[in-house]
């Protein structure tokens, strides 16, 4: 039970470490391709990106993340602080999945959702099981109190070759929320 502890903690460190910004401005939808991973898809427009120099560069390596702590490879929000009510944030982050060998693949997806949410969420429901692209995802919703807004968010995790790959979807908007998860839709993958 340490050892997950220990894993969670570095997957918070990780992603806290993860989120510098760059300053892109996204104003039309953009694809992004990850070879190395075998996916590609459209991502939201109107949204500025954040995403790290170095998490650019991990990108081309994804496949090959044996580290202990959450792999940031994008980091995207709206053009306004948390604290708006239409503020929203997207990220997409890798995980070994030899690092939870001991889990099923649903259990292990269930950890890094839950993990990615963060400790002050509240899952809302059971997570679900949908088929994109031909590939199975794990779906977990959640909430965050912080009045007077309350935060939603959604993850889809799957297995792309040895990671663990997670899309999370934050808003202070409900109807926001479901529109970013639209992104999914537009997934390709290479090998399904």
């Amino acid at each position: 039970m340490n050892g997950v502890k220990a894993i969670l903690l570095l997957l918070a460190a990780g992603a806290l470490a993860c989120c510098q910004t760059s300053g892109n401005d996204l104003s039309q939808p953009k694809v992004i391709s990850m070879p190395d991973l075998g996916f590609r898809c459209t991502l939201p427009a109107g949204m500025m990106d954040h995403t790290s120099s170095a998490s650019l560069a991990a990108r081309k390596q994804a496949a090959s993340n044996n580290g202990k702590t959450a792999l940031l490879l994008l980091d995207m929000s709206s053009d306004a602080v948390d604290t708006v009510p239409d503020w929203h944030q997207m990220w997409i982050f890798t995980f070994p999945r030899g690092h939870l060998s001991n889990l099923s693949d649903s259990a292990a997806e269930a950890k890094i959702n839950t993990a990615l949410a963060g400790p002050r969420a509240t899952p809302m429901g059971q997570p679900r099981t949908v088929t994109i692209a031909g590939r199975n995802f794990l779906v977990s919703d959640f909430e965050q109190k912080e009045p007077p807004l309350l935060k939603h968010a959604t993850t889809y995790t799957t297995i792309c070759k040895t990671q663990l790959v997670s899309f999370v979807f934050v808003s202070n908007s409900a109807e926001q929320l479901k529109a970013m998860e639209q992104t999914m839709q537009t997934l390709s993958f290479t090998n399904p």
